[in-house]
């Protein structure tokens, strides 16, 4: 099966490099993650379970996003928030290089990692990660966000579906991923010795958040760029 390489490449300041490379498949846009002989503790369903989780421990007793995270959140456990280190990120088509904080780098992984699992609270945001933009902004990710469900719905109805090009179903969608960043974020505090990894998730969240806000006030913030 075709698939796509990402490459997060953390360089820190005492000379140290961490890499961390994300394979998904080109057509499902699902993460071809290795096998790991074991899995933490903290990836069991039941531990920290989402409360709207509709998986049961007898079909799926490992935690579909709890497992993507796994190696990376094991990898990074001991870096700190803030420490500044330089994040380099390597696809086929170009190459993204940024300074900042250790969270922020994480954030753009972790949510990478997230979004290529067979969890339904990410599955609208595959398409996303298939075509992912480290380093984004929230307007950025707002833009994409709903530029890709609408592309979404276009496909919807041209198979005869009913399209909600109103974006009436987005907003839920958001506030569903809210939960699953919270549980995530209090599954991963079970494990690290610093903070980087917990505090990159709930970035994510705050993204969620803003996001399920500016929907609900009709998108008001983006609407002037397009008023002409």
């Amino acid at each position: 099966m075709a698939s796509i390489k990402i490459s997060y490449r953390f360089h820190f300041p005492d000379g140290r490099t961490r890499i961390h490379e994300v394979e998904i498949s080109s057509v499902t846009g699902v993460l071809m993650a290795p096998e790991v002989p074991s899995r933490p503790l903290w990836t069991d369903l039941d531990h920290k379970k989402c409360t709207h989780c509709p998986l049961r421990s007898d079909t799926h007793p490992t935690c579909p996003v709890a497992c993507n995270l796994a190696n990376a959140a094991d990898d990074f456990k001991g870096e700190r928030s803030f420490d500044k280190v330089t994040c380099e990120v390597v696809t086929a088509e170009r190459t993204y290089r940024k300074e900042l904080r250790m969270q922020e780098g994480l954030f753009g992984l972790f949510g990478l990692i997230m979004a290529t699992r067979e969890c339904p609270y990410f599955e609208f945001l595959r398409p996303m990660a298939r075509f992912h933009l480290p380093f984004s902004t929230i307007k950025e990710t707002s833009v994409r966000s709903v530029s890709f469900y609408l592309l979404k719905q276009f496909f919807v109805a041209k198979h005869g579906g009913t399209p909600d090009f109103q974006l009436t179903q987005l907003p839920k969608l958001y506030k569903d991923l809210e939960t699953v960043n919270l549980s995530m974020a209090a599954r991963i505090r079970s494990i690290t010795t610093a903070d980087a990894d917990a505090n990159s998730i709930v970035i994510l969240d705050g993204f969620a958040k803003i996001l399920s806000v500016s929907l609900s006030n009709g998108l008001k913030d983006l609407e002037s760029m397009f008023s002409n």
